[in-house]
């Protein structure tokens, strides 16, 4: 089953985090949106409290879960926040259980794998060395260095954290983003959808926000000076406002005849 966190309430909210994060990575968006909204938070599976099946893994079986906790959680549709790998888990829901998705929000999320080598090459490298091989650097990849400098309790938290993943789960979910392409699946994608890049992005190339961007019908694209990868814990007030206008926009959507 997988592990999740359940908050607030209100319409509810699916936030769907990065490879090698938790629930635990989304601590400012809870705090700020439980008054509010009911607020789930996830761990893929492989990670957390999540149990690590047997491989291999895809991106279906990462969306299979997210519908699955939906359905235990009896929500027909929430609006879904994604990072990294989670962006990308939402945008394979949003164009494949379209009436699951209200809305959509998008942060450096990749499209395809630009170098699928890469990804199996840390996989296999995680299996023969463990999760120290994941963790070498990530405080300057996953962070503007403003924030790496000094990095809050939250980021030491957070990247300290990925040294204590499963190794094979991880490394699964490494092979789930090898086999990703979703560049045709962009343009049957309905929802309303906002697209939030940091340019200061060490892991994901801004090509992969634009595309979605050109693709996605009427998606909205903010890219956003000296953020880093995990810009939700870098500027958690400047993306919660973000998250609140375009939530905002999304009702008003609805509402025009």
């Amino acid at each position: 089953m997988t592990a999740y966190t359940d908050e607030g309430s209100g319409r509810p909210v699916l936030l769907s985090a990065s490879l090698g994060t938790t629930a635990a990575m989304w601590a400012p968006q809870r705090a700020r949106l439980r008054a509010g909204r009911r607020v789930i938070a996830y761990d893929h599976r492989g990670h957390g409290a999540s149990p690590a099946p047997p491989g291999p893994y895809d991106l279906a079986g990462l969306v299979h879960d997210a519908v699955t906790l939906l359905d235990t959680l009896e929500i027909e549709s929430a609006d879904v926040v994604g990072v990294s790998l989670g962006g990308t888990v939402g945008l394979a829901l949003a164009a494949d259980h379209p009436g699951r998705v209200r809305s959509l929000v998008t942060v450096n999320a990749p499209v395809v794998a630009d170098d699928p080598g890469f990804w199996r090459r840390r996989a296999a490298a995680v299996r023969e060395q463990g999760m120290a091989v994941a963790t070498s650097g990530l405080l300057g990849r996953w962070y503007a260095p403003a924030v790496a400098d000094a990095p809050p309790p939250l980021v030491t938290d957070t990247v300290g954290g990925v040294g204590r993943l499963d190794p094979e789960g991880y490394a699964a979910c490494c092979e789930a983003i090898a086999g990703t392409d979703l560049r045709d699946r962009l343009a049957g994608i309905r929802c309303p959808v906002l697209v939030v890049n940091g340019l200061a992005d060490a892991v994901v190339p801004a090509h992969h926000a634009r595309t979605v961007a050109d693709t996605v019908p009427g998606a909205r694209h903010v890219a956003l000076p000296g953020a880093g990868h995990l810009l939700t814990q870098e500027i958690p007030d400047r993306f919660h406002a973000l998250l609140t206008e375009h939530w905002t926009a999304t009702v008003e959507r609805k509402a025009t005849p």
